[in-house]
């Protein structure tokens, strides 16, 4: 089968995205195949010039390439330079072009899957790396009021401050763990969680008026979600985020979304292989 588009990365043996991508060839009925590419940052330049010559009509970028991948590139959207990240490539006649669709990705799984209503909502964003930042910048550009917390303060302080050229048209500022109390969701950005037990917070924080997503999606529910279900919180798994910045590469490749059910059943299906 043709290969017409795929993930670069290192390692991306592990990657979940040609499940989720070639189910959603599939549910769309489009011919062609989806693959994982081992690649390193030196390697990057010469791997992206070979796949547009190959015809791909574009390419997912994981780490370690975010950053490596822009100089590669004939133009990156303001969003990606913004956030010198990209995680997406369009080949088209225009040249090739970086995207970052991680933002997105969150705040539709926050929408589509948690019912949130974006606007003039309160945000605890925990965390101050590069995807708490991409997270923010969608969050706000959605009119949501966003406090950052992170356990190195000046982290925060930094990824608030990057938003300054913003100036009035975002709300964005530094909080602290009891901004929980009178936020109307919070999101886990930080790596906290994931193949442990450890929980981002103080579960005694969480309440019932909350939507909870946690990026971590190994395990699927983590400790922090358990704990927001266990105090009638509604629950956004990583897994969702994935899928959704998934279908925004997709409508950046083809033109329309994908089935977002499909992606995701085709996502627990290899998770559950491996766990065998």
């Amino acid at each position: 089968m043709t290969t017409i588009a795929a993930v670069i990365g290192s390692p991306v043996s592990h990657s979940l995205s040609p499940a989720i991508h070639n189910a959603a060839f599939v549910s769309s009925q489009r011919v062609g195949e989806y693959v994982a590419i081992e690649c390193m940052p030196t390697e990057v330049e010469q791997v992206v010039s070979q796949l547009k010559k190959d015809g791909l009509v574009g390419v997912s970028v994981t780490m370690p390439l975010k950053e490596a991948v822009i100089d590669c590139l004939d133009f990156v959207t303001p969003d990606a330079d913004f956030l010198n990240a990209v995680n997406c490539i369009t080949f088209g006649s225009d040249g090739s072009i970086g995207h970052n669709t991680d933002g997105d990705g969150c705040c539709d799984a926050l929408t589509e899957v948690g019912g949130v209503r974006l606007r003039g909502a309160t945000v605890v964003l925990l965390g101050a790396g590069g995807t708490a930042r991409s997270i923010a910048l969608a969050l706000v550009r959605r009119g949501a009021h966003v406090i950052v917390v992170n356990r190195t303060h000046i982290h925060a302080v930094a990824l608030v401050g990057s938003f300054a050229a913003f100036g009035d048209e975002v709300s964005i500022a530094v909080g602290d763990q009891s901004s929980i109390t009178s936020a109307s969701v919070l999101i886990n950005a930080t790596s906290v969680g994931m193949n442990s037990s450890e929980t981002p917070v103080d579960p005694l924080l969480l309440h019932g008026g909350l939507t909870v997503l946690d990026a971590v999606y190994s395990p699927m529910e983590t400790s922090l979600l358990s704990a927001a279900r266990a105090v009638g919180a509604t629950v956004v798994d990583g897994l969702w985020m994935l899928i959704h910045q998934a279908r925004h590469q997709q409508k950046l490749w083809f033109g329309e979304f994908s089935d977002a059910q499909a992606m995701r059943l085709a996502a627990e299906r290899e998770l559950s292989a491996r766990r065998k």
